[in-house]
């Protein structure tokens, strides 16, 4: 995949891939690992795509994403360093997460997931209040509840 690389996380959770957009400081990879960390206290797949920028491109309909070579199975923690962290090399995304101020969501949505076309490839799209990760744990369980009524709870 060579598709330019959006400044956005990704993880896998069970079989669902999550895209984490927001600016730098908004709480991407604390998110991405609480969701991780999440998957895996259940007993399900918790992974990490990509930290901080993440390739993504339109394949056979689906968005596809993958990290950049240079920064494949590392994630960056604040305050700690860079890591080393289990990875998987590709996942199709299935949720676009978007970190924005909290004082700039609505409480009580019309509509809860909007959508976002993404190379091409139309996504739903759940917002998300930055460096909030417990509130946004909770809206992505829900936001995937909806998505995905008959499926597992993966976090």
């Amino acid at each position: 995949m060579t598709a330019p690389a959006v400044h956005a996380n990704c993880v896998i959770v069970g079989t669902v891939g999550l895209l984490i957009r927001g600016g730098a400081g908004s709480g991407k990879t604390s998110l991405a690992d609480i969701v991780i960390e999440a998957a895996r206290a259940k007993g399900n797949l918790g992974r990490l795509v990509a930290d901080d920028y993440t390739h993504v491109a339109a394949v056979d309909g689906r968005l596809e994403a993958q990290a950049p070579q240079a920064i494949e199975g590392r994630m960056e923690v604040r305050g700690f360093g860079v890591v080393e962290a289990p990875f998987a090399r590709y996942a199709q995304i299935h949720l676009v997460i978007d970190l924005t101020p909290a004082e700039t969501i609505e409480r009580l949505p019309e509509q809860p997931l909007t959508q976002a076309c993404l190379d091409g490839v139309q996504l739903p799209v759940l917002v998300c209040p930055q460096n909030d990760p417990a509130h946004c744990l909770r809206l992505i369980r829900w936001a995937l509840r909806t998505l995905f009524p008959k499926g597992p709870d993966y976090i």
